[in-house]
């Protein structure tokens, strides 16, 4: 949404624009009012502006005045001029510096919202009509990207500057900060890539961020620098320190980056968030502070995405607890009941009650990491069955810094979890299986024999009792309704083929008396063996 204000040094007029602005129905502005120059420009200094709706005439500061001063600090904000005058010198010297209109009071509302509408589009349409994408081509192949990369990290790993060379190793990066001065530290991150995206499609949209972000910085002295992935850091400084002050500095920035996250998203489809620290910064704070940056930018807030984050002195002593062991015990233990279901609603706790405190975060998820990596171990430990995505993906679970966000690391874990009781419940199946195949196998080879269920758990190394059950589970029947089935095939397929004695018969499969046999074969065909024998005869 962009913001408007109104200036103007009768309380009645800005109050009657403000709610004759606030009553246009398809005119989505954040409106703000300043009866004095003066008041506008403490409104601007600490908020970005995109439209002003200015009197001319006003005592102290005219319209003119303020005009040349926000132009000097928001050079992209529109200027609309209001008079009761019609005076066709003043209309020429607004066009001349800059006002995008000149409206006369006594024409009326309509030619107002006429006014701030012709506005909002030129501002809709500066934003879309940019060719930041062809820039972005063109320095994709230089070394100067490499080069600012390698000097930072190296900044990183020393902690501090060698002062000496130091100007010269910022004019070899092509830039004109100033070693004497402090910097405004933004660290940024693209948050999430398209599906699809190869690696020169993201570097190359990383050059556009920055193409966007140079064009929208103009009030400043700036150095991107790509850190790889989806990271990149800028450092700031003001091109003239007496005319904006580090307090003006700042807010400048804050305002700027609404402005970079919206073209971003609005013309690359790309959704980026930033952290600055509060302050300036010596150059040998840098290094800590950006890790203190990203690590903040990793937890986030809300979804995660799209932030502008602003980074206070007072984050770093907020109070610590520690990662909660009873849930951490019980995440463990969904592992060996295999209830998956508890296992995510644990998880989703865990991470809800872990503070918004980089070190215990990383300590949550390590201590997730440790149980699920026990679990893979236990799974894949025969090596009979490589994953071939198992290297990068144990190599994600041991790096809480390969996930951009809090969020994304809850869903990689998440994802990880349901893949191992996925997988556990696979290997559970085809493990039972093989058992009942097993046992299927001992009782046809045995079917003479005593097939008690003792004798039979005996032969899978299974208690009795659970053996019952896992049968009757896995394939809906009894094993003694199995063994019935295999004895009565067998003795009518030996009453037909052979001419062996119902005695013979009664042995072969299973029975001890020829009496016993006779009876069960009787009760399960429905005739004795030998009136069985006789009808085939008879056929």
């Amino acid at each position: 949404m962009l913001r408007l204000l109104i200036v103007d040094d009768e309380p009645i007029t800005t109050e009657g624009l403000y709610e004759m602005l606030s009553e246009v129905p398809d005119l989505e502005l954040d409106l703000y009012k300043a009866t004095s120059a003066d008041e506008a420009i403490s409104r601007l200094s600490r908020t970005k502006m995109d439209i002003v709706l200015s009197d001319i005439r006003m005592p102290e500061m005219d319209g003119l005045q303020l005009q040349q001063w926000i132009q000097a600090r928001w050079p992209r904000c529109k200027v609309i001029f209001l008079t009761g005058i019609r005076d066709i010198q003043y209309a020429q010297q607004v066009l001349r510096s800059g006002g995008v209109d000149y409206v006369l009071k006594t024409e009326g509302d309509e030619a107002i919202v006429r006014s701030i509408r012709q506005a909002t589009n030129t501002i809709f349409e500066e934003m879309r009509n940019e060719e930041v994408l062809i820039r972005a081509k063109g320095q994709l192949k230089e070394v100067l990207p490499m080069l600012r990369r390698e000097w930072f990290f190296s900044l990183l790993e020393q902690g501090e500057l060698a002062t000496v060379s130091h100007n010269s190793r910022l004019q070899e990066l092509d830039t004109r900060l100033n070693q004497d001065m402090q910097v405004i530290l933004v660290c940024g991150r693209v948050d999430r890539w398209k599906e699809g995206y190869s690696t020169s499609d993201k570097t190359l949209l990383l050059y556009a961020v920055q193409n966007i972000a140079e064009e929208y910085m103009q009030g400043a002295i700036m150095l991107p620098i790509m850190l790889g992935g989806s990271y990149f850091v800028w450092l700031i400084q003001s091109k003239a320190p007496e005319e904006m002050p580090w307090e003006e500095m700042e807010s400048y920035v804050q305002g700027t980056l609404e402005s970079i996250q919206y073209k971003c998203k609005e013309l690359l489809s790309v959704p980026v968030s930033f952290i600055c620290h509060e302050r300036p910064l010596a150059w040998n704070e840098i290094p800590k502070t950006y890790k203190l940056l990203k690590q903040n930018l990793i937890l986030g807030l809300g979804s995660g995405e799209e932030m502008i984050l602003l980074f206070r002195e007072q984050d770093r002593v907020t109070s610590v607890s520690d990662v909660p062991g009873l849930l951490l015990t019980r995440i463990e233990n969904t592992f060996e009941v295999g209830q998956e279901q508890m296992f995510q609603d644990l998880l989703s706790e865990l991470f809800q009650r872990v503070p918004n405190h980089f070190t215990v975060y990383a300590q949550a998820y390590y201590a997730v990491a440790v149980i699920l990596l026990n679990q893979w171990n236990k799974m894949h430990r025969s090596g009979l069955t490589p994953d071939v995505n198992a290297d990068p993906m144990i190599g994600r679970l041991l790096d809480v810094n390969s996930h951009l966000t809090k969020e994304q690391a809850h869903q990689f874990l998440s994802q990880m979890g349901q893949d191992i009781f996925r997988e556990g419940k696979q290997e559970q199946d085809e493990r039972t299986h093989r058992i009942i195949q097993k046992l299927n196998k001992y009782i046809v080879d045995h079917l003479n024999k005593d097939l008690s269920l003792a004798i039979l758990a005996d032969a899978v190394y299974l208690n009795p009792s659970y053996l019952s059950n896992l049968y009757k589970t896995f394939t809906g029947r009894n094993i003694s309704d199995y063994i019935t089935e295999l004895r009565v095939e067998r003795a009518k397929t030996l009453l037909a083929e052979s001419h062996a004695k119902v005695q013979e018969i009664a042995c072969a499969v299973g029975f001890d008396t020829a009496g016993y046999f006779t009876r069960f074969f009787k009760r399960h065909v429905g005739v004795t063996p030998q009136e069985f024998r006789s009808r085939l005869t008879t056929d």
